[in-house]
């Protein structure tokens, strides 16, 4: 999706470095999309793709890649100082902010003086040009996240808990998405949003029995998506990036 936005997967100025090779984490990497597709894209750069669990795409990757379960709300597992390039994003429905803290925390331990982190976050609780099925279902939603101790506005804090780390040479940009409309990068946001919000039908279920029929349940959701097509309902996407001081 980024890539169709950005016209690349990434903000941070480190050409040069991932061309010459440079060690890599994609942080909560899921499915390890921007690992594989970056890892092709700089051969002499190290990709290491971290998460709790790990799905089974993870096929044919490129001999640059490398898997690791952990938390890395607890630990990221490399030495202090020994990484150029810490990414992460769309950890929104994963991480409390008391838990970005500790995860920035580990970043900046493990980032070399110099090197770089960089965030992407949505931002759930503001949308342009929504229609009542997707404002209903992103009320819930939301209250659901706030509840859980989650932001769901994350995406326009992500600067601030990069300040407060420690970061320096911060840069933010805060851009508007289409979803399902317009474009590709609007067709695969709305494919994140589809696979949230049927991965919370459990959740929803509590607010409205009738949504315990999975076939039920997937013509809701589905109902959203034509919605948004015909409403042109946009979201917003968050990114930063910033730097480790030098020693």
């Amino acid at each position: 999706m980024l890539i169709k936005l950005f016209h690349s997967n990434y903000k941070s100025p480190i050409h040069e470095k991932l061309e010459e090779g440079i060690e890599v984490i994609d942080a909560g990497c899921g499915p390890a999309t921007w690992t594989i597709e970056m890892a092709r894209d700089y051969p002499n750069s190290k990709f290491t793709g971290l998460d709790i669990s790990f799905l089974d795409s993870h096929k044919e990757t490129p001999d640059n890649v490398e898997f690791k379960n952990t938390n890395i709300i607890k630990d990221i597992p490399f030495e202090d100082n020994s990484i150029d390039y810490y990414h992460q994003r769309l950890l929104v429905a994963g991480l409390t902010g008391e838990d970005m803290k500790k995860t920035l925390e580990n970043a900046f331990r493990v980032l070399k003086p110099g090197g770089y982190v960089e965030l992407g976050e949505v931002n759930f609780e503001t949308l342009e040009n929504v229609g009542p099925i997707y404002e209903k279902f992103n009320v819930i939603f939301t209250g659901m996240l706030k509840k859980k101790g989650l932001i769901p506005d994350m995406g326009e804090h992500i600067e601030g808990f990069l300040e407060e780390t420690g970061f320096e040479n911060i840069y933010f940009e805060r851009v508007c998405l289409p979803v399902n409309h317009t474009n590709k990068a609007g067709e695969l946001m709305w494919y994140d949003i589809r696979e949230t919000g049927l991965s919370l039908k459990p959740m929803m279920a509590m607010a409205n029995p009738a949504y315990e029929d999975n076939e039920e349940y997937t013509k809701y959701i589905d109902a959203i998506g034509a919605e948004d097509a015909e409403y042109k309902t946009n979201c917003f996407y968050c990114i930063a990036y910033a730097q480790k001081p030098e020693e």
